[in-house]
């Protein structure tokens, strides 16, 4: 099994921390002003925010096993048949995705008869789409 991270880029990351930072100054203005105990949903709601933002930075991944594509991020997965891929491109769709880039890899598989794709942005698109090739031709 192969695992391969997303690519970040740089103003996705810069995103992140800004909120983070804006949403941690209020956490400690509410401190420093004692209203944190007048406001614990507020409280919980920005500390599960701060959280909430970093996941995606640290959980999404691609792995390629032997019989499928799985990818992770956040709370969502999704799980494709090496066989029901039908086509791999490159893309620059600013689609919701589990990509963290701009450059993106477009995957066009089958589900159920349907068309679908989902947009992934690993770190090294050619030794992904190469392993991803490689395993559908072994599979």
């Amino acid at each position: 099994m192969q695992v391969f991270r997303s690519k970040k880029d740089w103003w996705v990351v810069a995103f992140i921390v800004c909120m983070s930072g804006l949403l941690i100054q209020l956490l400690l203005t509410m401190q420093a002003k004692g209203t944190m105990q007048q406001y614990p949903l507020h409280t919980a709601v920005y500390i599960l925010t701060v959280l909430l933002l970093w996941w995606p930075i640290f959980n999404t991944r691609y792995q390629i096993s032997a019989t499928e594509l799985n990818i992770r991020s956040m709370f969502l997965r999704w799980q494709i048949p090496l066989q029901d891929i039908q086509r791999i491109s490159a893309s620059q769709d600013l689609s919701a995705a589990p990509a963290l880039s701009i450059k993106r890899l477009k995957i066009e598989y089958i589900q159920n008869g349907q068309r679908k794709f989902v947009m992934v942005s690993p770190k090294d698109q050619q030794v992904f789409t190469k392993a991803l090739q490689q395993t559908q031709v072994e599979a």
